[in-house]
């Protein structure tokens, strides 16, 4: 059960790193990202985004 927790861990550092790379490629284009909130896709600008 160990290596299992291990990959998901992994998986999941993954993904964040790459969010992080998307969130500044698209502050550096100016362009507005899409997230998922309350059961609907907005759009919020990349250079003041935080976390949600």
């Amino acid at each position: 059960m160990k290596e299992k927790s291990f990959y998901s861990k992994l998986a999941i550092n993954a993904m964040y790193r790459a969010s992080e790379i998307a969130k500044k490629i698209a502050a550096e284009k100016n362009l507005k990202m899409p997230v998922w909130k309350d059961g609907k896709i907005i759009y919020i600008d990349s250079k003041t985004t935080h976390r949600i």
